[in-house]
């Protein structure tokens, strides 16, 4: 506890406190957002707006008044809200919460005998705040003044002169304790109170936190962003206080990012199979491990199974490798070739004599086709075994996965279920260059952006394939009890990501859990562009303990799980530098985070870019590489546009 107040409370005899931001928290930015979230969870179009408008206008018709009250606003809504008076105090007691830095102040103060006011600004009825503040740990005060019953507020400053008379002490003897600067410090301080200003908790946070303030400018409307601000800021406060401390930077990572990501992503896929009629969701594996878990803390209803669909599966019980010359065809194909040699001796020794020369692997594998197709019709019979005992008596599947190009895991499972079963697949963002599938077997949670309804715009995919995989390793095939057969080479990048992952996972459920409780189970309404914003500060904004620990991480892409790549870069040993400078330059360039010395690399070699379109535009990037813009230069005339970037280009560089 601060030595400052501890020293102000022993000072005096009475110690008055502020509620609202001081004793209890709401678990929003705005207070207003209270309303909002009731408007969204109730299906209240303008609600908020209406509530906002009805308080002002009751203020208006009273001038001579001090403060309103609860009833006043409610007599003067319109008639269609009117029913939402009880829920919203349903909701304000539902939602506020101990404040417990100031719970401590408050049993400093019990303890060395001051006697205790709560003195609020505030509409809502005396009787319902008292009920609040006994659930809330904040009972056997001495007086309560709330100036909506009383006709007397803070701001005005008369609340005070009320006080010091009810209480009978000089004005001097009172510490009062709040975060408003005119109602709660000026004000008693000219009523020759002594005060203290107990920093916003949200606002301190925001101004102490350059990652989650980028993150809120662009996005102080939104319901979702500012729940997330309130509960990280709420979180940060019982960290900072000993209170609950993540155990490492896993844990962490997992609460911030891993679980508003897949909350927010689950919530969509819960509304998503609803609409659909769906009556058993399958969870892919490996990306659905922490959605299944986050998904079944809100889920009462619909059932579901977490499966196995990897692009391997697809390959060895269909088939369906690509035929093209691409990198990815040769890929697949290769990988078909090494699972049949390992698994049949005979194929095998067609694989030992074949001169790959003189002869495709996409030829070899046509030309034994025939030979190969009962090998993987006898793979996929055990695969069709398996998919039934997951969906027993369902009559419509929803396949839930994150990203897809190919539909290799849902065109896998259609394959295996039942004809007389429907399916339906949810993705976070499909990468359909071509109609592969029919549009209406599958939706794309990306599809509902208002902004970008083609893109993305994760700058950073690789990430959320880490946030949402399993702590289990690759597999290569299934049992014929359902059981999976995991790979047995497996890479040290594959054990370090199984060894830090199940911290991730644990807090994503945690905090699902801590919505859950907050909000007695309802929505907290994380939309698409919210999250990608949330994400991309991250990416954008790396702390150090970030790129400390991060830079450990590798990540597979290819369906054999046997190339690595650095998830956002990697510190390069200095013998490696001295060895290979042009090797050591190029990994440096394409990491999407750096060491101090990789950027002044990168600057050094690569320092300037242009960028022209003809005699109209001209863009020149100086130091383009640098994380940071440190200034714009732009001319237009007419036409014509020309701009100079000094480090990172950004928006206003952007014609």
């Amino acid at each position: 506890m601060n030595k400052k107040i501890q020293k102000l409370i022993k000072n005096v005899d009475i110690v008055s406190f502020d509620i609202f931001d001081t004793l209890l928290f709401r678990p929003y930015v705005r207070p207003i957002d209270l309303f909002l979230h009731i408007e969204k969870h109730y299906n209240a179009p303008f609600f908020m707006t209406c509530r906002v408008a009805a308080e002002w206008n009751v203020r208006q018709k009273n001038p001579a008044k001090q403060d309103i009250t609860f009833d006043e606003i409610y007599e003067e809504i319109d008639g269609c809200f009117k029913h939402l008076k009880s829920i919203e105090l349903d909701w304000e007691r539902m939602v506020l919460r101990q404040n417990p830095e100031m719970k401590e102040i408050w049993d400093f103060a019990r303890e060395n005998g001051k006697k205790i006011v709560v003195a609020s600004d505030m509409y809502l009825p005396t009787e319902f705040i008292a009920d609040v503040l006994d659930k809330n740990g904040f009972g056997g005060y001495d007086r309560l003044y709330v100036s909506g019953d009383i006709n007397q507020t803070k701001a005005r400053g008369i609340l005070f002169d009320t006080i010091i008379r009810d209480m009978g002490v000089p004005a001097n003897k009172i510490l009062h304790i709040g975060d408003n600067k005119k109602s709660d410090y000026k004000r008693p301080r000219e009523h020759g109170l002594r005060a203290y200003l107990y920093p916003h908790l949200v606002k301190t946070f925001l101004k102490n936190n350059v990652r989650m303030s980028k993150f809120y400018r662009k996005q102080d409307d939104n319901l979702g962003a500012s729940i997330l601000v309130a509960i990280m800021a709420m979180r940060d406060q019982v960290e900072r206080m000993g209170m609950a401390v993540a155990k490492n930077y896993w844990e962490k990572l997992g609460y911030e990012y891993g679980g508003p990501v897949i909350y927010g992503y689950t919530r969509w896929i819960e509304q998503t199979a609803q609409n659909q009629g769906i009556d058993h969701l399958m969870f892919v594996a490996r990306d659905g491990y922490s959605l299944q878990r986050v998904f079944n803390t809100f889920n009462n209803t619909i059932k579901n199974s977490y499966v196995y669909a990897p692009r391997f599966l697809n390959l060895i019980c269909r088939l369906d490798y690509r035929s093209d010359k691409s990198a990815v065809a040769d890929t697949q194909q290769r990988a078909v070739i090494q699972y049949f040699a390992n698994n049949d001796d005979s194929f095998a020794k067609k694989v030992s004599e074949a001169d790959f020369t003189k002869i495709s692997m996409l030829d070899f594998l046509e030309s034994n086709k025939q030979y190969l197709q009962p090998l993987a019709n006898k793979n996929f019979t055990t695969y069709s075994d398996y998919i039934y005992s997951c969906t027993a008596n369902s009559k419509n599947v929803g396949i839930v996965d994150t990203i897809t190009e190919n539909f290799s895991a849902q065109q896998l499972i259609e394959s295996a279920l039942k004809k007389s079963v429907n399916s339906y697949a949810m993705y976070w963002h499909t990468i359909n260059k071509t109609e592969i599938l029919p549009r209406n077997t599958y939706s794309s949670w990306a599809l509902t952006s208002k902004k970008h309804p083609k893109i993305s715009y994760i700058s950073h995919w690789a990430l959320m394939e880490f946030l949402m995989t399993s702590p289990e390793y690759p597999i290569e095939g299934i049992t014929e009890q359902g059981q999976p057969i995991y790979k047995k080479n497996i890479s040290e990048a594959e054990k370090i990501i199984r060894t830090v992952y199940p911290d991730i996972s644990n807090a994503a459920e945690q905090f699902a859990n801590d919505i859950k409780k907050l909000f007695a189970g309802a929505d907290i309404y994380l939309e698409y562009e919210t999250i990608v914003a949330w994400i991309n500060c991250f990416v954008e904004e790396p702390s150090k303990q970030d790129k400390k620990h991060m830079f450990n991480i590798k990540t597979s892409s290819n369906p054999q799980n046997d190339i690595y790549m650095s998830l956002f870069g990697s510190k390069i040993p200095m013998g490696t530098v001295i060895k290979h400078p042009l090797k050591s330059l190029k990994i440096a360039k394409k990491s999407i985070w750096r060491t101090t010395l990789q950027t002044f690399s990168v600057c050094v070699f690569d320092p300037i870019k242009i960028r022209i379109r003809g005699i109209k535009t001209m863009k020149v990037l100086i130091f383009p590489k640098l994380h940071d813009n440190l200034g714009t230069l732009e001319i237009k005339i007419g036409k014509l546009y020309y701009a100079i970037c000094i480090g990172k280009e950004v928006e206003k560089c952007q014609k």
